[in-house]
Parts: structure tokens; C-alpha cells; sequence
């Protein structure tokens, strides 16, 4: 019960911290203050540079900025920087508006106190016609929408001819409305421009500063001008057939596969004394294989056509079965065994399906061990899945996962096809007990990495 309290206060410490930012914000514009908002690393020495300038930029306005820092090791700091989208550090926010970025700057302190100096004049002398931007949504994938949206609002009070343009990144195509307007505004009156823009699919993943829309106007005599807030988005990892194919083979070299393979070889072989039928009947049951996950993966598709909402529970489970391959490892080094070998019942039916070696019992026996052994393969499946869902047309996502499915079959024809040639089943099944306790933490690692990143939105 103490820890769900001490949860909950942490909790609540961090919002209050991001109220109270904002709320800094507002009230210093209303006070002829400029807020600074500064994320920073103790250890971080171009956050010392940082702080430098910021030193001298304090002198030059004195109270007329306000200066709030936030460790970006903290739980208040990873939360907030999350809040606007910043992964970099050092990295300030001026007036909730405008974000400046070390990538922006990149340790030339003269053009860091420029850029300060310029938001900050921005925000101390609030333009008369007010402009803002946004983008939805910010987490994206290659190939998606996004809608864009500028809204402003005329403070004055007269009618006032405005011009907007709108600035958007190379990656963005637009296939509805415009990204630039002119007309008039009357007193009090706020105006939404809106267009639609869709990502290109070679567009680099990662974060992307999206510079603000500028608007031109007149104020008596003077021609004026304002530009909105800037928006960070992040673009997904790019899916392409390669990533999915290695991500099959990484999937199918598994010592579960290994295993049954030198099983099968080595009963038929003692049956029949034929390697063309080891090879027949390796094929078919790698077919039952792709079969299955390829009906699984379509009926998923059809029934879900966008997965990222169940990333946080996709991730979950990868992570758990990630973590359940590294204790196997540790499992096998200690026991000399598997947590994931083949239970009796499980060997008994398939040495009755292999002594039958016929074209269904073989298709049978792959579709069987496909469920079986799920947990085997089927997080980076899940994984995979999740990035054609969102990504892909629905026939072009069925061509992706026919290529997973591939890779996931592709280890066990090429060893097939080198126990035709002259390989024994003795010495696969040989090698798989040697290797399998650092597949096992190789993979393991891999699912872990894959969790985290589903779990945060990070592809």
C-alpha cells in the first residue's frame, strides 16, 4: 500500500511540475516576462556551454526572463521532455513556443544566444495577430498522414489584412488543402488553416523539427510579421522487404527448430534410408509452417488494420518472453537442459506423425508445431506484424509477411538440403545442444531491445 502512495505521489509531483511550467509560461508573458525552460545532464559538458550563454543572456534581460531548469536524468525531466517531444540534451523551450535543440546549434554559443535572443524577443513583444501550429499525430510511419493545422487570431481591434505561409519539411507531400492563405481578419477573430500531408515512405525515422508557419500584416504604417511555434515529430523505423526477411531468419534460427529437424532427419532416415524423402518431408512440414503463421498474420490484419494501440501490450509481452530467453540461458548452463524442450506427450505424437511420413501428416506436423512453439518465434512475429499493420496496404502487407515467413523457414530447408548432401542429423542436433545457451541470449537481448521500443512508441 506504501508503494502505490509513494507511486502516486511521484505521480502527482510530475504534473505539478508541468502545470506549474506552464502556468510560469502564461502568467511571465502577461508580466512582460519570457519564460526559459531548460533540460540539461549534470555530467553533460555542453550543458555547461549552455549554461554559459544562458548566464549572459540573463544579464542582458535581467527579470525580464525567467529561467526554470530540469534535470533530464529525473522522472520530472524524462517526463517533460517527453511532453515536447525532446530526446536531446542541452534543449530549451522558450515561452512554451519556440524549442531549441543542441542539433540546432551544435556547440556554436554565438548562434545559440541568437537563437535565444530571438525567441525571447519574440516573446517579450507578443505580435498583434497571434499564430499557432499543430500537427496530429507527432508519433508516426513512413507513408502516413498528418494533418496540419495553423490557427490564428487577430488581438487588435481593427480589420487587418494578413498573409500566411506555411513551412513544411522535403518529406511532406500534400494531398489536400493549402499551405498558405491571405485575407482579412476582423477584430477578435481567429481563422484555422488546415491541410493534409502524407509522409514520404524513404523519409528518414526519427525526431524532425518542424519549423513554424510565418504570417505577414500590417500595423498602422509598419509592415509586421510573427511565426508560429515550432512541433517535433518522429517518424518510425522505415519497413522495407530486407528488415522483414532478416528479422524472419533472426526468428527462425532457433534451437526449437534446430531440434525437431535433427529428429525428423534421423527417424526417417532409420526408416527409410532415403535423404530424398528427409528431404520431402522437411519441406512439407516447413510449408505447415509458413501456412499457418501466413493465415494467422492475414486474419490479424483483417481484423485489426492499425496495431499501435496494443503497443504498450505488444511490448510487454515481448519483453517477458526476452527476458525468459536470457533465464534459459542461465537455465541451460546450470540444468543442461531447456525450459522450452518438448514436452513427452509433444514427442511421442511427433515421432507417430514422422513415422508416418506422408505429405499430411508432414503438413500436419508443421502447422502443429508452428502453435507449439510460438513463443519461440512468435515476438519478433508480433513485433512485424505490428509495423506492416500501420504501414502497409492490406496486399502489400500479405506480400511482407509472405516474406517473413520465409526467412522464419529458410534455416530449416538450408539444413534439410545439407543433410541430403552429406550432413548428419547427429551432428545438427550436435551443434544446436552447443549453441543453443547463446541463441538463447542472443535472442533473448533482441527481444528486450524489440519491447522497449514498442513499448515507448519507437516503432
Amino acid at each position: 500500500m506504501a508503494g502505490y502512495e509513494h507511486k502516486n505521489i511521484a505521480a502527482a509531483v510530475i504534473i505539478a511540475a508541468f502545470l506549474i511550467a506552464t502556468l510560469t509560461a502564461t502568467a511571465a508573458t502577461a508580466d512582460g516576462q519570457a519564460s526559459i525552460i531548460v533540460f540539461f545532464d549534470p555530467d553533460c559538458s555542453h550543458c555547461k556551454d549552455a549554461d554559459r550563454v544562458l548566464d549572459r543572456i540573463e544579464g542582458q534581460f535581467g527579470d525580464r526572463i525567467l529561467i526554470s531548469e530540469y534535470d533530464s536524468n529525473t522522472a520530472t525531466g524524462i517526463k517533460m521532455m517527453d511532453g515536447y517531444g525532446i530526446v536531446e540534451i542541452p534543449s530549451m523551450v522558450v515561452q512554451e513556443r519556440e524549442i531549441i535543440l543542441y542539433s540546432d546549434y551544435e556547440n556554436n554559443l554565438s548562434k545559440l544566444e541568437n537563437l535565444l535572443v530571438s525567441s525571447i524577443n519574440n516573446a517579450l513583444y507578443d505580435p498583434e495577430i497571434e499564430v499557432y501550429k499543430e500537427i496530429s499525430p507527432v508519433k508516426l510511419n513512413p507513408g502516413e498522414n498528418v494533418t496540419v493545422t495553423v490557427s490564428m487570431a487577430n488581438k487588435k481591434n481593427i480589420t487587418t489584412d494578413v498573409i500566411l505561409i506555411d513551412s513544411y519539411p522535403d518529406f511532406f507531400r500534400i494531398i489536400e488543402g493549402e499551405t498558405a492563405w491571405n485575407g482579412t481578419l476582423s477584430p477578435g477573430e481567429a481563422r484555422n488553416i488546415t491541410y493534409a500531408a502524407r509522409v514520404d515512405p524513404k523519409a528518414p525515422s526519427g525526431n524532425h523539427k518542424i519549423e513554424g508557419a510565418q504570417i505577414s500584416y500590417r500595423s498602422g504604417d509598419a509592415e509586421k510579421s510573427a511565426v508560429s511555434n515550432t512541433v517535433i515529430i518522429r517518424i518510425a523505423v522505415v519497413l522495407t522487404l530486407f528488415t522483414v526477411f532478416l528479422a524472419g531468419l533472426v526468428a527462425g534460427a532457433n534451437p526449437c527448430l534446430f531440434a525437431v529437424v535433427a529428429f525428423m532427419a534421423a527417424m526417417i532416415l532409420s526408416n527409410t534410408g532415403k535423404k530424398s524423402e528427409v528431404m520431402k518431408f522437411i519441406v512439407i512440414f516447413s510449408f505447415g509452417i509458413f501456412l499457418v503463421y501466413l493465415l494467422t498474420g492475414i486474419g490479424l490484419l483483417s481484423f485489426a488494420s492499425d496495431l499501435s494501440s496494443l503497443n504498450l501490450v505488444l511490448g510487454a509481452i515481448t519483453i517477458a518472453l526476452g527476458v525468459m530467453h536470457i533465464y534459459d540461458y542461465f537455465y541451460i548452463k546450470i540444468k543442461a537442459k531447456s525450459l522450452f524442450e518438448s514436452s513427452r506427450f509433444m514427442k511421442g505424437v511427433m515421432e507417430r506423425m514422422v513415422k508416418e511420413n506422408s505429405v499430411l501428416s508432414a503438413l500436419g506436423l508443421g502447422a502443429l508445431f508452428s502453435l507449439v512453439k510460438a513463443p519461440c518465434v512468435g515476438a519478433i512475429y508480433l513485433t512485424i506484424l505490428n509495423l506492416i499493420a500501420v504501414q502497409k496496404a492490406e496486399l502489400e502487407g500479405i506480400v511482407y509477411l509472405c516474406v517473413y515467413n520465409f526467412g522464419v523457414i529458410l534455416p530449416l530447408l538450408i539444413i534439410g538440403t545439407a543433410i541430403v548432401v552429406g550432413l548428419s542429423p547427429t551432428k545438427v542436433d550436435r551443434f544446436r545442444k552447443e549453441k543453443r545457451a547463446m541463441i538463447r541470449l542472443v535472442t533473448g537481448i533482441i527481444l528486450v531491445v524489440l519491447g522497449v521500443f514498442l513499448t515507448f512508441d519507437m516503432i
